[in-house]
């Protein structure tokens, strides 16, 4: 294997490994769902499902809190969210009180009684990913560009 396609395929499988780990961190459990009244579901990656009193949640679920809804987040680290009727939220990798920005998209109810969140569904902001494989890419296609030691004769 010549050094340019060695490093082409390295700096490729080292951006491919930093993206995955990057896009999915492996964060476990970080709060609990309590006070659920009326009908809450919750997605913790395939689908909405009906929410259990004493949940645990773990950063990137979602709580979508029907009309006439209600529930709380209380957080590894004792913060409360108090969640009110007609919202989805995402759960983040740390608390509210721990500063960070809670992500909420409002829902609009429909003829049926059913709601849809407003807002991309499942929307995250993986721009740093994407800017970190970029600039692996850009590195690797600076080493091609730069040349090999090998030499090829017709």
């Amino acid at each position: 294997m010549s050094k340019v396609l060695a490093r082409t395929f390295i700096g490729l499988a080292m951006a491919l490994a930093t993206a995955t780990v990057a896009a999915n961190p492996a964060a476990g459990p970080n709060a609990t769902l309590t006070g659920v009244t009326g009908k809450v579901s919750v997605n913790q990656g395939k689908e909405f499902v009906p929410a259990q009193s004493e949940m645990r949640l773990k950063p990137g679920d979602r709580i979508m809190i029907a009309e006439k809804g209600g529930a709380t987040i209380t957080f590894d680290d004792a913060c409360r969210m108090d969640l009110g009727e007609s919202k989805v939220v995402t759960i983040p990798v740390k608390s509210s009180c721990a500063g960070a920005d809670i992500s909420q998209q409002g829902i609009v109810q429909g003829a049926g009684g059913g709601g849809a969140a407003i807002g991309e569904e499942g929307a995250h902001d993986n721009g740093g990913v994407w800017i970190m494989v970029g600039i692996v890419a850009a590195i690797d296609l600076w080493a091609i560009s730069e040349g090999d030691d090998e030499t090829a004769s017709p």
